[in-house]
């Protein structure tokens, strides 16, 4: 695994600091001569990357190469609240793939059998939910998730029984419930995977227990840079085939305690790397490490955000409404707070690029995702809302559920 991280980095490394404008300059200034790198003995000598950085430089990570390597682009604002646009080469979309396919294959799923998939596809499928006969996929929209529609999907479930269930845990939580209540069943898949939140031992064991089943973790985020995901021993461990991890203290400097923030080097995505760049996301590894199974390093514990939710005055849940905030940009970060039942109120940290004519690209962006069921009202802030634990959510209720 070694000589393995020490070829990767090698090669992102002098592939940066040749294409990438942004490498040219950072590692002119550190005094990095990118042909004489030598992997894991001089990685710590690149400065971190932290996401505002490369949200107000976003352009100077385009490498000069980068149409050679098929790329797209991706808006994102993930669970930090951070507009980020990303380009993703065909070849970083690719090994992703292939890791999600193997956390898949760990988890019971067999290739060519009906996936079933609750996630928020607001902006991938124009219905609801339905299936799609290229993927063998049937797909419940987590965001209209009304009674009606979690219903009428139940039965197209229960009439074809995919055996193999992936998405959001909580809305795993939330369809069973509402179709358990309306006295219907559901059939036991042979595994779900579960992915975008952090899974607390009370959501795995309502899930695996409400369906029958193992509940499998995987962790990722949509710039390609990390994943880590449950084996068949129901332990999680970095994929460090796939990006070279990190853990930093508060100083930025690489710790050996075992906890930090995690810091990933992406491996594929040339049309625009992101090397040593900090995820906010807090790592915990397994102590003792048990290295029998996997040479992959294992996780104890990883310390994602777990915000509030939205209540919608028809009864939906909203955990997740990612992406609106990267219509507009000058949006360094935002959150949004649900102060009454039908009234939102969304704090914006903004910089010089923000202008107020953003205001209605990012409610339709909103509209989109939760609908026309809550008004909105937009505050430009100094900081966010923190909670009582200090935490910042992107998602803060103030009513009393």
């Amino acid at each position: 695994m070694e000589d393995y991280h020490n070829l990767k980095l090698i090669e992102v490394v002098k592939h940066a600091g040749k294409n990438v404008p942004y490498y040219r300059q950072l590692f002119n200034d550190a005094g990095i001569d990118p042909i004489r790198f030598r992997g894991l003995e001089d990685i710590e000598k690149i400065p971190l990357l932290d996401k505002n950085t490369f949200r107000s430089r976003n352009k100077e990570f385009i490498a000069d190469n980068a149409q050679s390597f098929y790329p797209v682009w991706k808006t994102t604002s993930g669970s930090t609240g951070t507009p980020l646009n990303i380009m993703l080469d065909i070849y970083s979309i690719r090994n992703k793939y292939a890791v999600i396919a193997r956390a898949s294959y760990w988890a019971g799923a067999k290739i060519g059998r009906p996936i079933l998939m609750i996630k928020g596809l607001s902006e991938s499928k124009p219905k609801d939910y339905g299936y799609e006969w290229q993927r063998n996929l049937f797909y419940l929209n987590c965001s209209r998730m009304t009674k009606a529609n979690c219903l009428a999907f139940a039965k197209l479930v229960n009439r074809y029984k995919p055996r193999f269930f992936v998405g959001f845990a909580r809305s795993y939580i939330d369809f069973y419930t509402i179709v358990t209540d309306a006295g219907m069943t559901l059939p036991s898949p042979i595994g779900i995977m579960c992915e975008g939140e952090s899974i607390t031992p009370a959501i795995r064991s309502f899930v695996e227990q409400a369906y029958n089943t193992k509940l499998y973790d995987q962790y990722g985020n949509n710039e390609n840079s990390i994943m880590a995901c449950e084996m068949p021993n129901n332990k999680k461990y970095f994929m460090e085939d796939y990006f070279y991890p990190e853990l930093v203290d508060s100083e930025g400097n690489v710790t050996d305690t075992g906890y930090g923030e995690l810091v990933s080097t992406s491996f594929y995505n040339y049309a625009m790397p992101l090397i040593r760049y900090k995820t906010r996301d807090y790592v915990r590894l397994a102590d003792p490490q048990d290295n029998t199974y996997t040479s992959f390093r294992q996780i104890d514990m990883i310390e994602g955000r777990m915000d509030d939710f939205l209540i919608l005055p028809d009864g939906r849940k909203i955990y997740f409404a990612e992406g609106a905030l990267g219509y507009a940009k000058g949006i360094v970060t935002g959150q949004y707070i649900q102060d009454a039942p039908d009234h939102l109120t969304i704090n914006l940290i903004v910089d010089d690029e923000f202008k107020s004519e953003f205001y209605p690209d990012i409610e339709r962006g909103l509209r989109k995702r939760i609908g026309d069921g809550l008004r909105f009202d937009f505050k430009i802030v100094s900081e966010l809302e923190r909670k009582n634990s200090g935490k910042t959510p992107f998602i803060i209720n103030k009513l009393q559920l």
